[in-house]
């Protein structure tokens, strides 16, 4: 036995001599395959937490679109009734009145008499101006007389041809003093005619201010005698806002209420407007007719208006959520092709509260972010996630 094992100590010996480098070769070979393990591993996590980082970097938003009303656009305004014609009808003359025809309410016809001025001081000049008429006659046949007599002495040379010529220019001078007597007359008479009274045209007396022994003169602040209104149509006068102007077209149609009449409906027309946007008012001042027949509405009251306009396909809503307002002013911010963000400044035409209406700015496909957040930069990638409202993803 001993002898056995001493004989295998030798071959020990050479066998492991045989495996050292062997073993060295297939050490190293692990560690290096778990360095490499190690180094690809750590690759592959800090390309994970970077695909993670830039997933959690970029936001989620919702996305909508804006979009037209298809309703017709109804609103009232307040207006203004006005008779088809009105005249102020002032004294023309002084005078005291002698006695008045018509009252308020009453129908008159054109040319009907509403009332007499009695004018003493006008009629004593109409008395003066025929008697220096008569005056101016008289002078006149006396000077015409005169005047063919000097002529025919003159052919006989009993007087001198001046003093023939005098006469004879007498006679013109008293022609001329008649016919300056005759046209005062006649601007007397004139005058005098304004002591009647009468009405312009058909309508209603919609006041009297005289009474019988009133003083009346065509002073500069007088008040009108009488008020006459054509009344078998009426104007409508609306302040129609900016925002709608262009939109106010002739023959546009419209209904109105008045307090008088409650719930009764009356139709009228758009006829005119003033084509200039008041600059006190800011706004478009628009005449609408409607036939009176029945004489139910009067001139002065107030009327309640109401427009109904079809829908404008170039005005587009978006939610109000989706308006921001910085140092740029109103933007929304949306989304291209490839979901990166954009901003693009808006005018807003009329806030409706839980949606906005804008002039421009925007096209009816654009994707708008619905409430964006603070931090989105312009160029920012987002992710669309479900519309808020219509709940479809885009």
């Amino acid at each position: 036995m001993k002898h056995d094992i001493a004989s295998s100590a030798p071959d020990n010996n050479v066998r492991s001599r045989l495996y050292s480098p062997w073993l060295f070769v297939v050490v190293g070979g692990v560690l290096a395959l778990f360095v490499a393990y190690s180094f690809i591993h750590r690759a592959d996590n800090e390309k994970n937490l970077a695909n993670w980082t830039r997933e959690r970097a970029i936001q989620n938003v919702a996305v909508v679109e804006p979009h037209t009303d298809p309703h017709p656009e109804v609103f009232s305004l307040p207006g203004k009734i006005s008779a088809w014609y009105e005249a102020s009808i002032y004294a023309q003359i002084s005078g005291y009145i002698q006695i008045w025809k018509t009252d308020i309410g009453a129908i008159v016809k054109k040319g009907e008499l509403l009332a007499i001025v009695d004018t003493p001081e006008l009629d004593d000049q109409l008395a003066r101006a025929n008697e220096e008429l008569n005056r101016a006659q008289a002078g006149l046949e006396l000077a015409k007389v005169t005047a063919e007599r000097w002529a025919a002495l003159r052919q006989s040379s009993a007087v001198s041809k001046q003093s023939a010529d005098e006469k004879s220019s007498d006679a013109q001078v008293k022609l001329a003093d008649l016919g300056a007597a005759q046209a005062n007359l006649d601007r007397l008479k004139s005058q005098k005619a304004f002591a009647q009274i009468v009405a312009p045209f058909d309508g209603v007396v919609t006041a009297r201010n005289i009474d019988i022994g009133s003083y009346v003169s065509p002073s500069h602040n007088a008040k009108p005698l009488f008020k006459v209104a054509d009344i078998h149509a009426v104007r409508l006068y609306v302040d129609v806002p900016q925002i709608y102007s262009a939109r106010m077209a002739t023959g546009m149609k419209a209904t109105f209420t008045t307090p008088q009449w409650g719930d009764r409906k009356f139709d009228a027309k758009i006829s005119t407007t003033s084509n200039a946007i008041g600059e006190g008012t800011g706004s478009l001042l628009v005449e609408l007719d409607t036939p009176n027949p029945d004489g139910a509405l009067f001139p002065g009251s107030y009327a309640d208006v109401h427009f109904e306009l079809p829908a404008d396909p170039n005005q587009l809503r978006i939610p109000a959520s989706a308006l921001l307002f910085d140092e740029h002013g109103a933007r929304v911010a949306t989304v291209d092709d490839k979901n990166r963000v954009k901003f693009k400044p808006v005018v807003i035409a009329k806030d409706l509260g839980a949606e906005i209406v804008l002039a421009s700015g925007v096209a009816p496909h654009d994707r708008i972010i619905d409430d964006p957040p603070e931090t989105l930069m312009d160029g920012d990638e987002v992710r669309i996630q479900e519309d808020s409202r219509t709940g479809a993803k885009e």
